[in-house]
């Protein structure tokens, strides 16, 4: 991947943790991936 696309990746996924409040030092993608379904399901979810 191009050095300049990789650092805006790199940017975007800074900018979306700080967004919704996840530590950039100890969040790895999986861990942003896995918080951001849930947060997803729970808005998503029927209420009954």
């Amino acid at each position: 991947m191009p050095r300049e696309l990789r650092r805006a990746h790199t940017q975007n996924d800074k900018a979306v943790m700080e967004a919704y409040g996840f530590s950039i030092k100890d969040t790895t993608e999986g861990i942003c991936v896995a918080k951001l379904m849930e947060m997803y399901q729970g808005l998503t979810v029927e209420k009954a």
